[in-house]
């Protein structure tokens, strides 16, 4: 008499899915960068420049300004790619969960949907914080004291 064992697929495909956020998580960080590389500042200001010029004159002559056609933002796609497979992980965690399906598998995709929206989310917070911190020796150095 042969059992046949049971496939777990609700705790499977959560973990399929949290691998997936994982990899999109840290993908626009370290791996992004190296394959489309940002521009430099100087373009990037020369080019703001010109666009706010090209603005002005617009409104100066009452004609209407046309936005030029934007290119895809793959960092801000990419990280809600991850995000939205973190929570998509969690939740079918939560379901394997329920359907006393073995442990392991809603705890590991639950681990790596939370750890893929949890990276993301210290990224901003590390982002915010330089910025704060740009922000007061900026005020330092002109002598503003809060």
């Amino acid at each position: 008499m042969t059992t046949a064992t049971k496939v777990h697929w609700l705790g499977m495909i959560g973990t399929f899915f949290g691998c997936l956020a994982i990899l999109a998580a840290v993908l626009p960080t370290w791996v992004l960068p190296i394959v489309m590389p940002p521009a430099p500042v100087d373009k990037v200001v020369v080019d703001t420049a010109q666009k706010i010029k090209v603005r002005v004159v617009a409104k100066a002559k009452g004609v209407e300004y046309k936005e030029a056609e934007r290119k895809p933002d793959w960092y801000g796609v990419i990280s809600a790619a991850a995000v939205t497979l973190g929570a998509l992980a969690i939740v079918l965690a939560a379901i394997s969960f329920v359907a006393r399906e073995p442990w392991r598998f809603a705890g590991v995709a639950a681990t790596l949907g939370a750890g893929a929206i949890l990276f993301q989310f210290s990224l901003m917070v590390a982002g915010a914080l330089i910025a704060i911190l740009l922000i007061a020796a900026l005020l330092n150095a002109l002598g503003i004291s809060l």
